[in-house]
């Protein structure tokens, strides 16, 4: 074989050789991408989880402020009908005052809790909730005697409260000119009722849950 051949042979074997480095290495790198890419969709689906977390926190959160006396009825199956029927307690009555007090005190409170919730984290499943609300206030005379008779408890909800109680603005202004009146508390309440009424009628806000925001933000 002459010089010439054994060059061109030579010459040849040496670019499919560098053919052959190139594939390889083109082929590492798509490998390289694919896992890349994995990694990026890897963290995307991370961030998105993250970002639900608070969607996934304040779902069963709302479930448990809006349902947690539940256990208590199961418990205590007699006080059920003081918070369901509008059955009033009358001397006699199986159970006590003081225990439909208090448990209309813890129903209550679990339902400011979750107003504020409502009111501070748009994620909270607020129309779930108020609905809840309505139902046992609008059933239930020891929840709605024990918000008028301590409405300086619910500095932030109490005008939420009584919308979700009552049906129209009517009766909701009566009530508010009724707390105005009362003569058993301070004059700085007394104010601060007057202020509520005169919101309640010049505001335009529809959906109760903003007075609860609107008194959240005032308060800061």
């Amino acid at each position: 074989m002459g010089i010439e051949a054994l060059i061109g042979v030579l010459g040849f074997m040496g670019t499919l050789l560098l053919v052959i480095v190139g594939l390889l290495n083109f082929s590492i790198f798509r490998k390289q991408l694919r896992i890349a890419k994995e990694q990026i969709d890897t963290a995307v689906r991370q961030l998105e989880i993250a970002q639900k977390q608070p969607d996934l926190y304040l779902i069963p959160r709302a479930v448990t402020e809006s349902s947690n006396h539940l256990r208590l009825f199961v418990e205590r199956p007699q006080l059920r009908q003081y918070f369901y029927s509008e059955a009033r307690w009358k001397s006699g009555d199986e159970v006590s005052l003081d225990e439909i007090r208090a448990m209309a005190e813890l129903i209550l409170n679990n339902f400011a809790s979750a107003l504020m919730h409502s009111a501070a984290f748009p994620e909270y499943p607020v129309r779930g909730v108020d609905r809840v609300i309505m139902f046992h206030l609008r059933r239930s005379p020891a929840l709605r005697e024990f918000l008028l008779e301590n409405f300086e408890r619910f500095p932030f909800t109490g005008l939420t409260l009584l919308c979700l109680k009552n049906e129209t603005r009517d009766q909701v202004e009566t009530d508010l000119r009724q707390l105005a009146e009362a003569r058993d508390v301070d004059d700085s309440e007394i104010e601060r009722r007057k202020e509520l009424l005169q919101l309640y009628k010049n505001s335009g806000i529809r959906e109760p849950i903003e007075f609860t925001s609107y008194s959240m933000k005032r308060r800061r």
